[in-house]
């Protein structure tokens, strides 16, 4: 999982909610989950009414908050950050959703997380949010109460839509991400890896180019995350395919699956993300890393009604030891019917795809940039993560090169 960084110091985000019950005597057997998660919400809601007395009652002597910016406040620290909040403790018209709500409780100790951002109560308003916040707490029973030992928040952006669309018969999800205002916006229909669940790629990736103004689409392919009731992970599946038959039956099943299903997910999320009504359906494009820049070259040679597309890392794991992937690979840029960014770091596992695909393009006259980035990160992995990671590295020459693409369409 991806650990999102820490920023600003917040800890007064929480919303409506009547005090009593705020310290909750333990629940039965089978209940304590349940009654974990009530006393964390209500220690929220005194948060947000910066009601002191309400929030003593829960705090064990012995509390500790991490803030967002990993700073450590103690007990008597924490309740003065309370006190000098009161002036922020307006939310009239507001309300706080949270989502990705977890409590578990084991006799004496229990952990809450919970993700909670404030919306407007009207959903016609103009206002939307600018961030989230996670929470991780942990608690313990104390004379039969429950307490707050500790609290670490963590500001992340915004949460995502989570919308459905098809694919022939089968349904599927994805996470939207969007600038605020009317549009028509760009969208970047963006192509996950084989992650079991890709939900924390997309959080990584998505705000930095929601801040240039993109709309961005992140399908969820059957077997993945949102989808994974779809079909069988891919990634399991061709573990055990290699595990069975070795390398090269991996290597086939996995491009028959790519350019067979996967790419028809991606087919039909494009014909999704052109139908928002606040896209331009004329400039929309594709984005991928790794497993899913093999699905953007692929993309690019069925051409799917997208401007241009960018491949970060496609099959850097497999170029070396499967000649399946080099043969089919190199097939689909000589075939690519839309401009093609190629990139990758110089520390990735290989960087022989984006080497020789830029050749094999520049040899069939194909629109096209090719561009080794220096090293990104320490490790082959970071460097393999270039094109989630590292969007401040690569967005001037992708979003540069986009806009050519643009001005070649137009002519």
């Amino acid at each position: 999982m991806r650990v999102m960084l820490l920023r600003h110091l917040v800890l007064i985000l929480w919303l409506t909610a009547a005090a009593p019950g705020l310290a909750m005597p333990a629940a039965s057997a089978g209940a304590e989950a349940e009654a974990l998660k009530q006393a964390a919400i209500a220690l929220a809601d005194a948060v947000a009414r910066s009601d002191e007395a309400a929030i003593q009652t829960v705090l064990a002597p012995d509390f500790v908050a991490i803030g967002t910016r990993g700073g450590i406040a103690a007990r008597a620290a924490f309740l003065s950050d309370v006190r000098a909040s009161r002036q922020f403790a307006n939310l009239e018209g507001l309300r706080r959703e949270w989502r990705d709500v977890r409590a578990q409780a084991n006799g004496t100790s229990g952990l809450f997380v919970g993700r909670a951002t404030w919306v407007a109560e009207d959903p016609a308003s103009p206002r939307r949010p600018t961030y989230s916040m996670l929470y991780v707490q942990h608690w313990r029973l104390a004379d039969g109460r429950w307490q707050i030992a500790s609290q670490q928040a963590s500001r992340m952006g915004p949460p995502p839509e989570i919308l459905s669309f098809r694919r022939g018969e089968v349904t599927l999800k994805g996470m939207l991400f969007r600038p605020p205002g009317e549009g028509p916006f760009p969208v970047i229909v963006y192509a996950h890896g084989n992650e079991p669940d890709p939900s924390d790629l997309f959080e990584t990736v998505a705000p930095p180019l929601v801040a240039r103004g993109y709309v961005v689409w992140g399908p969820h392919r059957h077997g993945s995350g949102l989808s994974a009731e779809a079909a069988p992970n891919l990634l399991r599946t061709l573990t055990e395919i290699e595990r069975r038959e070795g390398t090269a039956a991996r290597s086939r099943a996995a491009i028959a699956a790519l350019e067979g299903p996967h790419l028809d997910d991606m087919a039909a999320a494009v014909e999704f993300a052109k139908a928002l009504p606040f896209a331009d359906p004329d400039r929309v494009y594709m984005i991928g890393n790794s497993f899913g820049g093999v699905l953007v070259l692929l993309a690019a040679e069925r051409g799917l009604g997208l401007r241009a597309a960018a491949d970060f890392a496609g099959s850097a794991l497999n170029w070396e030891r499967s000649e399946e992937f080099r043969t089919r690979l190199t097939e689909a840029a000589r075939n690519a019917r839309i401009p093609l960014f190629l990139g990758q770091a110089e520390n990735d596992f290989s960087t022989a795809p984006t080497r020789e695909l830029g050749r094999v393009l520049a040899a069939a006259g194909k629109p096209h940039r090719a561009i080794v980035f220096p090293p990104f990160g320490v490790t082959t992995r970071e460097g393999h993560g270039l094109g989630v990671d590292g969007v401040e590295v690569w967005a001037d020459e992708l979003f540069g090169f986009f806009e050519e693409a643009g001005r070649l369409e137009e002519r």
